[in-house]
């Protein structure tokens, strides 16, 4: 299976995706000649949405990354288009207040309507279907869980459905779990593909990106900030910092305020045809209630894919997929001996609440980050929010996502012992008993 190299190198690594995604547009290196009141560090989902939705204003704006668009996270996850964050209604609430925090939940509800939204606008060959997203009980007590889930939402007009044991195995191929339920707002993406579409709109409304830029230092030069690169630099009226789980020393302390996690991936090649017409037939993405969540899909070429279950703050090694391909025949029995073809990682950002950040780092300086999981479109939403702030149309403060106080975990030197200690502690909780298996 090929492997993806190392996190420094500039390539887009081997993927699924990047075998079947549409081609990146062109896009020159910077030499340090670039201009722009507006720019944008970070060419993943929160950078170019926000670049987008800055350039449909009209406005003068620069995208630098060091790499290329969608190189990060944005090019690797499972493309999971989902309508919620990790909390349910009562908690966001508890958590901002009753007044933002139900403003929160309806623009995050919107996320796929936004998303979907500009993958139309814009043409972009994406392999985007608006199928629903499935999620299965994996336990007797998470199946009761959900359908107090579902009622909830379901209260606040969310039209989620909730499905038997019967329902669900029709549906998903699988009679491994004990129910489930269909949001029919989500969807499935190739996510380096909408990375792609997102920076060919930003060009196509006169916004430039340049890659090979890995900006090394922002400082203040007079009432602008300055952004050094290794050639040359670039000065701007507003900074956002788009970076995510990719953020570096750039800004002192942003990349302590979250803890970086891998996650693994792994597609099939393709399997046979009656086996691969009766995984998901209606087209549904599937994940499951387990705290590491497993996400199952399968592409129009037959192939099964699965993402997640597993995870480390250490190096890409042979042992971070062995769970997820054993799952993959604890799903589906009769799959028997499965060639994996492609396998990857990606950096996630989880924050120890899971809830993303959004921080105003300086007067005219910004960073959103911390999705756990949930990037997709919470990014897109984020960049669009920091485009209102960055052209003078809302506060900080008066955005969807209420604005974090900037503090660095006071533990994030020990990220790898705690996060590959998380990995264990919930992959034991998350086993089902015996005795409920049985049932």
């Amino acid at each position: 299976m090929p492997r993806a190299p190392l996190d420094d190198s500039p390539s887009t690594p081997p993927s699924y995706w990047a075998a079947t995604a549409t081609p990146a547009p062109a896009i020159p290196e910077f030499d340090g000649s670039e201009r722009a009141d507006f720019v944008v560090v970070g060419a993943g989902y929160t950078g170019l949405s926000a670049a987008l939705h800055l350039a449909e204003r009209g406005l003068s704006l620069l995208v630098l990354d060091a790499n290329e668009p969608g190189w990060g996270a944005s090019g690797r996850n499972n493309g999971q288009v989902v309508a919620a964050l990790k909390h349910e209604p009562h908690e966001i609430e508890e958590q901002f207040g009753k007044e933002r925090g139900s403003e929160l939940i309806r623009v995050v509800g919107q996320g796929p309507d936004l998303v979907f939204g500009l993958i139309e606008r814009y043409g972009m060959q994406c392999d985007a279907r608006r199928s629903g997203i499935l999620t299965a009980a994996h336990s007797p007590a998470s199946l009761s869980d959900l359908q107090r889930r579902v009622d909830v939402w379901r209260s606040r007009g969310a039209p989620l459905q909730m499905l038997s044991r019967a329902e669900l195995e029709s549906r998903s191929g699988t009679a491994y779990y004990f129910g489930g339920c269909l949001d029919p707002r989500g969807g499935a993406i190739n996510p380096l593909g909408y990375a792609r579409g997102l920076a060919a709109a930003v060009l196509s409304r006169g916004g430039v990106i340049r890659r090979g830029a890995h900006v090394r230092r922002i400082v203040r030069a007079g009432a602008r900030w300055r952004l050094e690169l290794q050639r040359g630099s670039v000065d701007a009226d507003k900074v956002i910092l788009g970076t995510n789980a990719y953020t570096d020393d750039l800004w002192p302390g942003l990349r302590k305020t979250f803890l970086p996690a891998r996650t693994p991936q792994l597609v099939s090649r393709p399997l046979r045809d009656n086996i691969a017409r009766s995984i998901l037939p209606d087209g549904q993405i599937m994940s499951d209630t387990r705290y590491l969540t497993v996400g199952v899909r399968m592409h129009a070429d037959g192939r099964m894919h699965l993402g997640g279950g597993n995870g480390t703050a250490g190096a890409d090694v042979p042992a971070l997929y062995e769970p997820l391909a054993r799952q993959a025949n604890i799903l589906f029995p009769n799959l028997g001996d499965v060639e994996w073809e492609y396998r990857w990682t990606g950096w996630m950002a989880m924050t120890p609440d899971r809830y993303p950040r959004l921080f105003e780092l300086a007067p005219n300086a910004a960073a959103a980050l911390g999705y756990s999981g949930r990037g997709i479109c919470t990014a897109t939403i984020m960049g669009r929010e920091l485009a209102r702030w960055a052209a003078g149309e809302a506060t900080i403060d008066e955005l969807a996502l209420p604005a974090s106080s900037f503090r660095r975990l006071p533990y994030y030197a020990l990220r790898r012992p705690l996060v590959d200690g998380a990995v264990l502690y919930h992959s034991l909780r998350d086993r089902p008993s015996r005795h409920a298996r049985a049932s």
